[in-house]
């Protein structure tokens, strides 16, 4: 090949990567737009019923944003906002403002790119809204002969509501004399568990959130129809154990069901029991007047070691049923490790959890792991008649997080549960106050960072005889310190104690002087600052004094600022053994106009203040940013009916089922739940799927949030 084609192909080949290299990154792909469709049933609503909204499922969707507003421009102060929807479906109520609304619906992906809006659907929420239809009855047939229990069924309206539903139940067609009257039930059936014989005349309702900001928007009543209880002596129907199978131990309702209520005098229902060591019932129950179901608690013996079938009998007016269940010897039910996340080195406690209680002699379930840095002990005893029982296991230090399998078996059955292992933090330091003493100081060890479980540090003195120390500490989840208590002996001169502290391999000392009985400690003399004005972000410098010389080891004087934000101290400054003063740097901070900052220096809680004043900068900075105001906050809440949800600072208060939007001023801001009950919280203030009283977040714009009450 020539050298001028081979500079050819070379030029061809440059100009070929400079184009391939040069092609700007294809962006990701917004998902395309759902199609909304029309609210469920009608589009005219009244305040506080929920509205069910749909939408086409997006494949590329992680979740959903679905948007309300009385604004066709869908406004921030006028539009309700609900996130993080994971389906494509939602429901919720708005109370008041009443109005007319529009909607729209965006798909957002998992990087957090959102679709264009959906098409917009309209709908109204108004007071004076249509009221729709009735509930249609199912079953039974109209004039039907029936005994208890009776299961009565109708058709959904067409937007049922969460406890929407009432049912009555009466002797007249006029249903001037109700026998049952249930509200607040999902639908669409219930079962009636107590009549009394006759004719009796039911029908439902439905209640579509308010008519008026006192009174329900409740549909018609449904028709009427007719059942007859046979007005026969009342028989047994069924006995009915709540829990099959039963351990050792237990206990257990037992409901019995008659065929029709018994009358103004009640009645007097035979039991029995194949097995009365076991399962003892008693010999008779009384069912009140004008009831036909009942029911009692039943205590299984201990003394169980193999499985017993046993059969309970229910007699009255020559009827009788009966009912089959198992007790069953105690079982391995589950192991429990706390705590099951922790540094390598401490000791946790395993649970074993019996279902049944121990037999004589307790239950002895062995224990095993598949790693040798948890060592549990070879078995744990349950005692007799006992559930549970606990011991400590040992755990060895690792350099990496390690997982171990802790498996416990007890007759053929196993059960397992896992521990994580940490590697053990060091300690960075330990500091004593004070550190020369004549009865006793305290001590601080820290370590470089917090961690999400607790830790335990092992403590040493050099002599325990004059200076004592517990055998450990631990470092609370979440805490870089912990202070521990030395506990000091009495001396004849000055005497010089090393306390250590120990964890992942590493060892701090700290020396304490403990002084005779009678003897002085060096006290705090002086407390000066120099220069005592400075221009921010200008250093000066402190300097403390002893009434004499400091005892081996030094003193250590504790410093403070009332406005670190203007001029900040260290923790503290040492004075070397021999020596009677020191000093510490002093770092200032520019700001405007003029500061004076209070210093404080102590020893032994014996404080000396010194003032400090800082002026501005000759060129100050500018001012902090206005605060923002308010913004619009939407709570919407679903789940466990007949709770609220209000906020710190008020204007939020929101029951479940309906939504509600204030404007709050911006910063922190508190939502809880009435009545002690629990939430999962998601949207601006999320409990990452847990399950809390109350969320905390800060508002800085328009935001929603959506409450799961539990």
């Amino acid at each position: 090949m020539t050298t001028k084609r081979r500079r050819s192909l070379i030029a061809l080949l440059l100009l070929f990567c400079t184009a391939f290299y040069s092609k700007p990154k294809a962006q990701t792909a917004a998902p395309p737009p759902p199609s909304l469709a029309p609210t469920q049933a009608y589009s005219t609503f009244h305040p506080f019923e929920v509205i069910r909204f749909s939408w086409s499922a997006v494949p590329q969707a992680a979740t959903y944003v679905l948007e309300a507003s009385s604004d066709p421009n869908f406004s921030p102060g006028r539009t309700i906002r609900i996130d993080n929807i994971p389906q494509p479906f939602y429901q919720f109520a708005i109370g008041n403002p009443e109005g007319s609304y529009q909607a729209r619906v965006f798909a957002v992906d998992a990087s957090g790119v959102s679709s264009a809006a959906s098409n917009v659907i309209s709908f109204s929420v108004f007071f004076n809204n249509p009221i729709g239809p009735a509930p249609t009855l199912a079953s039974p047939a109209n004039g039907a002969a029936l005994t208890l229990p009776i299961t009565v069924t109708w058709n959904h309206v067409p937007n049922p509501q969460p406890s929407g539903y009432e049912l009555q139940v009466a002797r007249d067609a006029n249903f001037s004399s109700i026998e049952d009257d249930s509200p607040q039930l999902n639908g669409p059936s219930r079962t009636i568990l107590s009549l009394t014989p006759g004719t009796k005349f039911w029908r439902v309702r439905s209640f579509q959130g308010d008519a008026s900001p006192t009174t329900a928007a409740a549909t018609a009543w449904s028709e009427v129809r007719s059942f007859t209880i046979p007005n026969t002596p009342p028989r047994p129907v069924s006995i009915t154990v709540t829990k099959d199978p039963l351990f050792p131990g237990e206990s257990a309702m037992v409901q019995v069901q008659l065929s029709s209520a018994v009358g103004a005098s009640g009645a007097t229902i035979a039991m029995t029991s194949s097995n009365q060591s076991i399962a003892p019932v008693p010999a008779t129950v009384s069912m009140p007047a004008n009831t036909a179901w009942l029911q009692f608690m039943m205590n299984v013996s201990q003394a169980v070691t193999q499985t017993t079938p046993v059969t309970l009998t229910a007699a009255l007016n020559g009827a009788v049923t009966s009912q089959t269940f198992t007790v069953q010897p105690a079982a391995l039910q589950s192991l429990q490790i706390s705590p099951g996340v922790l540094a390598g080195g401490n000791w946790t406690v395993v649970w074993v959890n019996l279902a049944g209680a121990a037999p004589a002699g307790g239950a002895v379930v062995g224990l095993t792991s598949d790693n040798p840095a948890v060592v549990p002990p070879g078995s744990i005893t349950v005692p007799a008649g006992s559930f549970s029982n606990s011991a400590w296991v040992q755990t060895n230090a690792v350099t990496t997080s390690t997982t171990a399998t802790v498996t416990g078996t007890y007759k053929g059955a196993t059960a397992q549960t896992t521990v994580t292992l940490q590697p053990q933090r060091q300690p960075t330091s330990v500091t004593l106050n004070p550190s020369s003493t004549t009865n006793g100081s305290i001590g601080t060890m820290n370590v470089a960072a917090s961690a999400g479980y607790d830790e335990f540090f092992a403590l040493t003195s050099s002599n325990p005889a004059v200076a004592s120390v517990p055998a450990s500490v631990a470092v609370s989840a979440g805490m870089t310190s912990v202070n521990f208590q030395i506990t000091t002996g009495t001396v004849n001169a000055p005497t010089a104690v090393t306390i250590s502290a120990t964890g992942g391999g590493v060892t701090r000392s700290a020396t304490l002087t403990v002084n005779p009985n009678g003897a002085t400690a060096p006290s705090l003399s002086s407390f000066t600052v120099s220069p005592t004005s400075v221009s921010g972000g200008t250093s000066a410098t402190g300097t403390v004094r002893l009434s004499s010389a400091a005892p081996a080891g030094g003193t250590v004087v504790s410093l403070g600022s009332n406005l670190p934000g203007s001029a900040s101290v260290p923790p503290s400054v040492t004075v070397s053994a021999g020596a009677t003063s020191a000093t510490f740097p002093i770092t200032t901070f520019a700001g405007s106009g003029t500061t004076t900052v209070q210093l404080n220096a102590s020893v032994s809680s014996a404080f000396l203040f010194a003032s400090l004043t800082v002026t501005a900068a000759s060129t100050p900075p500018p001012p902090p940013p206005p605060p923002s105001g308010s913004a619009t906050l939407t709570v919407s809440a679903t789940g466990r009916s007949g709770q609220r949800v209000t906020s710190n600072p008020a204007g939020i208060d929101v029951t479940v089922g309906s939504s509600s939007s204030a404007t709050l001023p911006t910063g922190s801001v508190r939502l809880t739940v009435s009545g002690g009950r629990s939430a999962i919280w998601s949207g601006a203030c999320s409990s990452g799927g847990s399950k809390r009283s109350s969320c905390t977040f800060t508002l800085s714009g328009n935001a929603s949030v959506q409450a799961n009450v539990q």
